[in-house]
């Protein structure tokens, strides 16, 4: 499973938050739908450059940065984008998937609008200036700035409240915000009221002995979920015909399924689920059925020997 990219301590958390309502508010965009990203960015004067980046490319943004005495941070694991806070210009590659230009564009202009980010220079790379764990925050800050932009803070999970539990409210959230199923899918589990968990995989692969596995990308899980099963342990890859294997699809979807997890003291617990395939992962959403048992207080025996 990769790197968490998402997590913040509280206090970030709310100001990264606070920062995007700002954004919004700014470009007027509460209420529009699909979130108008170039309002947000021309609000900003964030101007886009659509250029092809490649390595000759980043080696000259890496020498005029250097030159500068400045820094560079990439905007995504997979290079699509950098952005040059001084001129305020965000360099996307053109054969970026278009599903994933809207919070790559927000992604940018996190680092644009976090004040505290906008001290250095083009954002790629910062062997020079800025430590690992320094490098790693700002993506997280970035990716988060960007879900909270795109999704107008509450409104998804506001909008999820009116619509049926499934995947189906997924792909009608996605169409309304006009993000990717990965991002909406992630974002709804992560802030639906339900004990729930939005499963990305990697396509499939063939096992020599299991047969068809997939490994899991990411988990994103609800409050509610992490309450009650805290620190779960997900496998590194599951097998398509056990448990919440059986909800890879074969085709564009699975329906709704029955089957059941084990916690990490071994109880099992009943779960339903379905899958979605998108070009490039099987997104499974679950949720736990079992009813919270009520708490039962034994009296002290000292006590009924009075």
């Amino acid at each position: 499973m990769l790197a968490d990219d998402s997590s913040l301590p509280e206090d970030e958390r709310e100001e990264v938050a606070r920062q995007a309502r700002l954004a919004l508010l700014n470009a007027d965009a509460f209420g529009i739908y699909p979130t108008p990203v170039d309002q947000i960015m021309d609000a900003a004067k964030i101007e886009v450059v659509p250029i092809a980046i490649d390595e000759r490319r980043l080696a000259w943004l890496r020498q005029r940065a250097e030159r500068a005495s400045q820094a560079l941070l990439s905007a995504l694991s997979k290079l699509w984008g950098v952005f040059d806070p001084h001129a305020r210009i965000a360099y996307i590659d053109p054969e970026t998937p278009a599903e994933k230009l809207p919070f790559l564009k927000l992604h940018e202009s996190g680092h644009a609008l976090l004040p505290w980010q906008s001290v250095f220079g083009h954002f790629e790379d910062c062997r020079k200036t800025l430590s690992p764990e320094i490098k790693d925050e700002f993506e997280r800050q970035a990716n988060v700035f960007a879900s909270d932009a795109l999704f107008q803070i509450d409104g998804l999970a506001r909008d999820a409240r009116d619509l049926p539990f499934g995947i189906n409210a997924i792909l009608a959230l996605a169409k309304r915000y006009g993000a990717s199923i990965y991002a909406t899918a992630r974002r709804y589990a992560a802030t639906h009221e339900r004990a729930c968990a939005a499963v990305i995989l990697d396509p499939f692969e063939i096992h020599a002995d299991l047969g068809v596995i997939a490994r899991i990308r990411r988990v994103a899980v609800s409050p509610a979920f992490a309450k009650r099963f805290g620190n779960y342990a997900w496998p590194e890859w599951i097998a398509a015909k056990e448990g919440l294997g059986r909800l890879i699809p074969t085709k564009r979807m699975t329906l709704q399924r029955s089957f059941a997890m084990a916690d990490a003291n071994g109880v099992r617990h009943e779960f339903l689920g379905e899958g979605f395939r998108t070009s490039r992962h099987f997104i499974m959403l679950i949720s736990c059925t079992d009813a919270i048992a009520p708490q039962i207080i034994v009296p002290d025996r000292q006590l009924l020997l009075i």
